[in-house]
């Protein structure tokens, strides 16, 4: 039987060029595109399609967002307490620079979009854009 610092989910944030963060947690939250979900041990398995957001882990500690991860798209995996986001995008939030992140999204919201799927293309962008700052201010 596992004692309460092994027991928890194993999370892991992989991109196609690498393994970004392999941990155990207590709790992570993802951001959906529908929405925020929390997953913790004996979630039921699901697979679900990433919007741009943090990904937030409270690790078997009880440290509340100890790890916090950009991510942009992509797809994660709940099962047999394992959390697999695999994402073309993903930033720890200890990397992120918040001046060149509020710089990014100037320059996008200064963009000019014409037709609906320019206009989509730039809505989209500012959404990461915002949450890459939102992220970047919290891990200050």
């Amino acid at each position: 039987m596992a004692d309460a610092r092994t027991a928890g989910i194993q999370c892991v944030i992989v991109t196609p060029e690498t393994t970004i963060l392999d941990v155990k947690a207590k709790s992570v939250m993802l951001p959906l595109e529908d929405g925020q979900r929390g997953v913790g041990r004996g979630h039921a398995p699901f697979i679900g399609r990433l919007g741009a957001g943090a990904v937030r882990i409270t690790t078997v500690d009880g440290r509340e967002a100890a790890h916090s991860v950009f991510v942009e798209k992509g797809f994660v995996e709940v099962s047999h307490d394992v959390v697999t986001v695999i994402t073309q995008r993903a930033l720890p939030a200890e990397k992120l620079d918040l001046a060149k992140a509020r710089q990014e999204l100037a320059a996008i919201s200064a963009q000019a979009a014409r037709g609906e799927e320019a206009i989509d293309a730039k809505l989209e962008a500012q959404q990461a854009a915002r949450e890459i700052v939102r992220i970047a201010e919290r891990a200050r």
